[in-house]
């Protein structure tokens, strides 16, 4: 195994593990009346002030670059920053985890069919088969090894919101070919954030007017500031140069990670018990990447 495919594995696990945790927050806020926008809007500023002065100087460096692809850069933002997050928050004040979860491992699929269509990059038989054995897990951890949770599952609006989240987020991570790899990492997640909370803002402040403009608990600021750093500037930095090394189609199948890692937390935190569905779910989704990922990783 080369090391840049090593770093591109280590860091696609980093974002799924730090999005689970997103998943989580999202659903916490909620119930402590955080809303939607008003997280989205705080977790960016946060992250925003956090990677200002380790970004400034190279952001200055590259302004003609980003000057030259303001639409594309635009495009992305709001993709990737405004829309998934946001919508994706929005989604959980009414969908049951389970279905936004189920949502979100449709990405995988989705987000090679956009690559096709935007690029027309092909799927070779080993990813499209490590996308069906990663596919079968994540609907095992999911369904808790059981079909009969499907049939009992019930669908609201939320849902409807957590496929617009994945659709905004494939064509993000397709688009993310088009940024010059020579560019920073760092510089350009920050470029992304700055044009994210312009066209988050507007969203922020109606939806504050019949509300409270400031988060109002100690807990609001620990979700904020968990999304802000983690689900934020880590998970989307990993995300960001794990799909620059392999490209988006093998890095989609690192997001059936989530439910595992979601697991994890209902564990740890909501006294779920480990049962034997998690070791099938668990085996079924590293086969599936660790077949996408037996060839050459350049796409």
């Amino acid at each position: 195994m080369s090391r840049n495919l090593a770093l591109a594995i280590v860091l696609l696990i980093a974002s799924s593990f730090f999005w689970s945790g997103n998943f989580f927050s999202g659903k916490v806020a909620f119930l402590t009346n955080l809303t939607p926008f008003k997280l989205s809007f705080f977790r960016w500023i946060l992250a925003l002030l956090i990677l200002l002065p380790f970004t400034y100087n190279q952001i200055i460096k590259d302004l003609d670059y980003y000057r030259k692809n303001i639409y594309l850069m635009i495009i992305i933002s709001i993709l990737g920053v405004t829309f998934f997050n946001s919508f994706t928050y929005i989604s959980l004040r009414s969908s049951m985890v389970i279905n936004s979860t189920l949502m979100a491992s449709i990405a995988p699929v989705m987000m090679i069919g956009f690559s096709w269509l935007l690029f027309r990059t092909k799927t070779t038989k080993p990813q499209f088969a490590g996308i069906i054995l990663s596919l079968i897990g994540a609907f095992s951890i999911i369904l808790k090894g059981n079909l009969d949770n499907l049939y009992n599952l019930y669908f609201t609006s939320g849902d409807l919101w957590m496929i617009a989240a994945v659709i905004s987020w494939c064509l993000y991570s397709v688009l993310l070919k088009k940024i010059d790899s020579k560019t920073s990492q760092l510089a350009n997640l920050e470029v992304m954030i700055i044009i994210g909370i312009i066209f988050i803002a507007p969203f922020y402040i109606f939806e504050s007017v019949n509300s409270t403009f400031l988060p109002s608990s100690q807990l609001d600021f620990v979700i904020i500031s968990y999304v802000a750093v983690f689900a934020s500037i880590v998970a989307f930095f990993s995300w960001n140069k794990g799909v620059s090394i392999i490209g988006p189609n093998r890095a989609s199948l690192f997001l059936h990670l989530i439910p595992v890692f979601s697991a994890v937390w209902a564990i740890t935190f909501l006294d779920e018990k480990f049962a034997f569905f998690h070791i099938i779910g668990v085996i079924f989704i590293l086969s599936g990447i660790i077949l996408s990922n037996i060839k050459s990783y350049n796409d």
